[in-house]
């Protein structure tokens, strides 16, 4: 008689800055498999699906999942002129093209000490644009489906620079155009541009269910991330209202707009035709993190670099760890660190990284070492779990 596997899924999120969430669960299984005792190994099913909520490592998933073929447009970063070969995914097939908002606009990109995202812009969002319909034109590439997961970007300038890259116009009293970065934002009192139609459809996976303005919103949450200090935060997130005035939108619109990717979400709600899926629909339904042709996961593991209040928003982590909590299976997040309190789940165990490090940057530096300690005590429960399944208890 065949024995039963004892079945494990392993699906993290990405470690911003530090490793993408394909990377993190090679981690987990090879620290995980060689910590295990010999007897036990062969009876072991390792799941990997590694996840995005359309941040950090989001290209990276696609590419493993989908089985793209990777290519690279040079764009500008978000403080300079200068160019970078920016990543994308392409599926022949399916004529579709994946591309990752932090990988053209991301803090990763940015050096710290430009990272002030009043004076940063989306362009290089506009000029991958460009690039994908000069392709089309040009009968380099045959593209149905632009796809842009959103999340992890550098900029809060509600995608004005990605606007003005293809093609409108900002002008301030005197009708001079203006660079429409967030310290020009006051400047703004007209505006030269229509709906822009693609020859493409596009889809954007979002990684996080926010407004675009108040309390909660693109600026006051997440600008402060990006390096705001909690005035510009403000300025910013007031700054965002005058300027949708101007291009028309009216109060109750505004309270209906995402603030994902810095108002970047916002701005292709408003300007494109567009299809926004949450990252709970895109986890779910396009990883298929559920679907499992080996009976019932006996144990989860899922991760991200920090686990805070943010990531309650229905962000990547969280969204593993409501799949199977109902489900009475134990999970463990593995995370670099935590700030705030954590849900009320008894069955979640929460590991930091960084508590096996001297500091923060240090298990960035070492986060394979860190997810090997971490192993060593998940090891522990799977052995205690792996005796109870056999005994049938």
């Amino acid at each position: 008689m065949e024995k039963k596997k004892f079945n494990i899924l392993i699906a993290p999120n990405s470690f911003k800055e530090c490793a993408d969430s394909v990377e993190i669960s090679e981690y987990l299984k090879t620290s995980l498999f060689r910590l295990l005792p010999a007897e036990i190994r062969d009876q072991i099913n390792f799941d990997l699906k590694p996840i995005s909520d359309g941040g950090d490592g989001f290209l990276q998933v696609c590419h493993r999942i989908f089985g793209l073929e990777f290519l690279h447009f040079d764009v500008s970063y978000p403080h300079s002129e200068e160019k970078f070969f920016c990543p994308v995914a392409y599926s022949e097939s399916t004529k579709t093209l994946y591309v990752e908002s932090a990988d053209i606009l991301g803090v990763k990109l940015i050096p710290s000490e430009f990272r002030n995202p009043m004076e940063l812009s989306s362009k290089g969002l506009g000029e991958l644009l460009i690039h994908v319909v000069e392709s089309i034109e040009t009968e380099i590439l045959a593209v149905d489906k632009f796809v842009i997961g959103i999340g992890g970007t550098g900029t809060n300038d509600l995608g004005l620079g990605m606007l003005q890259t293809i093609g409108w116009k900002f002008l301030d009293e005197n009708d001079e155009e203006i660079n429409p970065i967030p310290a020009n934002f006051y400047k703004i009192k007209s505006f030269e541009g229509e709906k822009i139609e693609t020859p493409f459809k596009i889809e954007l996976i979002v990684d996080v269910d926010n407004p675009l303005i108040g309390e909660q919103g693109a600026s006051k949450v997440f600008s402060l991330q990006k390096g705001a200090s909690p005035d510009e935060a403000e300025e910013m997130d007031q700054a965002f209202q005058e300027v949708l005035s101007v291009l028309g939108v009216s109060e109750k619109k505004m309270d209906l707009l995402n603030g994902a990717g810095g108002g970047l979400t916002a701005a292709f709600e408003l300007f494109f035709d567009v299809n926004v899926k949450y990252a709970s629909e895109f986890i779910v339904d396009e990883l298929k993190i559920h679907d499992t042709t080996n009976n019932d996961y006996d144990l989860v593991i899922t991760g991200e670099g920090t686990f805070d209040s943010m990531s309650l928003m229905n962000k990547g982590a969280m969204l593993v760890v409501n799949e199977f909590a109902e489900k009475n299976i134990p999970i463990y997040l593995v995370c670099g660190q935590t700030d705030g309190d954590l849900p009320p789940i008894e069955i979640l165990h929460v590991i930091e990284v960084a508590e096996y490090f001297n500091s923060v940057e240090e298990s960035i530096e070492k986060i394979d070492k860190g997810i090997e300690q971490a192993c060593k005590r998940i090891a522990k429960e799977v052995i205690k779990l792996f005796a109870s399944k056999k005994s049938g208890k």
